[in-house]
């Protein structure tokens, strides 16, 4: 398809052609032409445009000089109010000249820090204790800038004698105590370095008043071998129970009875074995005093057998009904 074409007497060229002929884009040409800003017609899916029409657009629009837009200024008529002689102001008249926020300056008014009067919700201040209250902060401000850089008034150094600083002690720099920083001017010829006074003989001396005397607890070694003062024994009541007792005294006594009871019966079952109590006729007489050994002793041990009895088997008494 051709770039250019007549259309009703009209020469139209392509938007393609157009774009390359006045710098702009196609589809900002497009965008011309959908909104009716130039002459243009549309021929299938195409636009074309009459170039003298967008070179007249193209024109109008470079000397176009787009102005910021302007603030409208309201005035406040009421900003300036009489009370008792007094001029107060607005609270957003006080914020301007002081630089303060307008929030704030109604906290000083609702909590009374300054002369203030509420007239509807708008609050009025006095103009004079608003502008006393500004500067009373810059002198606070200032003078704490000062004394966070070290700028502010400061005793005399140590060691550094008082001839070196001019004035001594009416000198300005003990009496300045303004916000700024108090500054000194030195000649060319003077010291560069102060003279550092000697200090005197006599009080170089030390003062025993200044001595202190720390006591030092001595421990034996042999205390502290012993842990002696660390550890306190102390002595509990002790609680034995019943079955304590019994396993530990009474339990001891029936293992040593029944002990002698075993050894006993098996003496009384050695002894009924290996005992014969007959006479045989043996000149030399050995069978006849063996046999009088064996039932010597068999008489001792029943003996101790029942002496024992006696003290660990319950005696049993029979008594006859009536």
């Amino acid at each position: 398809m051709s770039d250019s074409m007549l259309i009703q007497g009209r020469e139209y060229i392509s938007s393609k052609r157009a774009s390359e002929l006045s710098g702009y884009a196609q589809d900002y040409i497009g965008q011309l032409a959908r909104k009716g800003l130039i002459d243009a017609q549309r021929v299938g899916g195409l636009w074309f445009v009459s170039m003298a029409s967008l070179t007249q657009y193209k024109s109008n629009a470079d000397t176009y000089v787009p102005q910021p837009p302007e603030k409208k200024e309201t005035q406040d008529p009421d900003s300036l109010v009489s009370f008792d002689g007094k001029d107060h102001i607005s609270a957003s008249r006080a914020a301007k000249i002081t630089g303060y926020h307008p929030d704030y300056v109604g906290q000083l008014a609702r909590s009374g820090a300054i002369i203030s009067r509420q007239v509807g919700n708008r609050w009025y201040v006095d103009r004079e204790a608003i502008v006393t209250h500004k500067q009373q902060k810059d002198k606070l401000l200032g003078a704490v800038q000062a004394q966070s850089v070290g700028l502010g008034r400061r005793p005399m150094a140590e060691g550094i004698a008082k001839g070196n600083v001019s004035g001594g002690e009416d000198a300005p720099h003990t009496r300045y105590n303004g916000p700024g920083p108090f500054l000194t001017y030195t000649r060319d010829d003077r010291d560069l370095l102060p003279v550092i006074g000697k200090p005197d003989p006599a009080s170089s001396q030390e003062d025993p008043s200044l001595e202190y005397s720390v006591p030092i607890r001595v421990v034996p070694q042999r205390q502290i071998l012993q842990h002696e003062g660390h550890v306190k024994r102390v002595k509990l009541p002790r609680t034995v129970h019943g079955k304590t007792i019994y396993y530990g005294t009474f339990g001891k006594v029936a293992t040593a009875a029944l002990t002698i009871v075993i050894v006993l019966s098996f003496g009384f079952v050695t002894l009924r074995n290996s005992s014969v109590y007959t006479t045989t006729a043996n000149p030399s007489g050995a069978v006849i005093q063996r046999n009088v050994f064996t039932a010597g002793a068999a008489g001792a041990l029943q003996w101790i057998g029942n002496f024992a009895r006696n003290f660990l088997v319950k005696e049993i008494i029979y008594k006859r009904g009536r």
